[in-house]
């Protein structure tokens, strides 16, 4: 059995080292071989990414000349993966010890039929990213509309079926994952195991999801969200409209924060008795200026108007 670990790295040099040494330091006797391919997406620190890396002789290195965005790195590690097993991992995260043993577990419950895995994670002061952290079993393209069993994981495919499937590429330096994986399940279902690989440094400056209250970021999340009600609206208004209603109010205040007009539509479009709160608490942080407004997104992150995780 060979495992692909795909590594996204754009002015990653200073983080890939502890992501790198995560993975090689539980890679004794173990049962499997390991390739990792890292793709240099542009980088400004390119030199420095060769220095970081030489030092690991599992390691290819797949250089983009320019910036294309984390679905495009992604994509041309998994091109370039020759694994049974393909993961993602970032290059400011990192494995837990003994994580072999760990995957091999994973691999023994997994269900045939199901292309791709969902293991949980913990963040940097382990504590669960996931809302439910003991849940083990499937998740449906239903229960992803919905949002069941949300949270951030990573994720395990099989090689052949994400080398196929890919992720979906919307030219953004952030990934915009629940276009991509709401494609992955019209496929076939999930499965989801609390057994964990990773540590996810959500916090760390300069990582990938740190920053999300930038204008920047949260211009590249509203277009996310755009391309999201373009494929997936009908979807979503059948089987998870509560969903749909409160995605628009996210919506909203990414258009806000991002500085872009039109913000008042996708409110009135997230109106629904069944989310009332989230629906004037939305309205608050429309209406109030820069000081106020970003304490007021992050007790609507609290609430759940905008998902800490996932």
């Amino acid at each position: 059995m060979l495992l692909s670990v795909i590594v996204p790295a754009f002015n990653a040099s200073a983080t890939i080292s502890a992501t790198l040494k995560s993975i090689s330091a539980s890679l004794v006797d173990i049962a499997f071989e390991v390739e990792v391919v890292v793709v240099d997406d542009g980088s400004d620190d390119g030199d420095s990414l060769v220095i970081a890396i030489k030092d690991y002789p599992f390691v290819r290195l797949v250089v983009h000349e320019s910036n294309k965005g984390m679905c495009a790195a992604r994509n041309t590690g998994i091109k370039a993966s020759r694994g049974d097993f393909v993961t993602i991992l970032d290059a400011d995260d990192e494995f837990v010890e003994g994580w072999p043993e760990r995957l091999l577990s994973i691999i023994s419950e997994w269900p045939e039929d199901c292309q791709l895995c969902y293991s949980a994670c913990v963040n940097s002061n382990g504590a669960p990213t996931v809302s439910e952290p003991a849940y083990r079993g499937r998740l449906t393209y239903e229960d992803l509309l919905n949002e069941r069993h949300s949270g951030e994981y990573l994720p395990v495919f099989r090689g052949n079926f994400v080398r196929t499937q890919l992720y979906q590429d919307l030219g953004l330096r952030k990934s915009c994952g629940v276009v991509s994986y709401l494609y992955f399940a019209k496929e076939c279902d999930f499965w989801i195991t609390p057994i964990i690989l990773r540590i996810y440094h959500d916090q760390r400056q300069g990582s990938v999801s740190s920053g999300w209250l930038t204008e920047k970021k949260a211009r590249e999340t509203a277009l996310c969200y755009e391309k999201l009600f373009q494929e997936f609206s009908a979807e979503y208004r059948r089987y998870a409209p509560r969903v749909y209603h409160t995605k628009m109010l996210r919506y909203a205040v990414y258009r806000k924060v991002g500085n872009l007009s039109g913000i008042w539509r996708p409110w009135l479009q997230g109106f629904s008795m069944r989310a009332i709160p989230e629906f004037l608490a939305t309205a608050f942080i429309l209406v109030m200026g820069e000081g106020v407004m970003r304490p007021l997104i992050m007790f609507a992150r609290r609430i759940g108007v905008l998902r800490k995780y996932g």
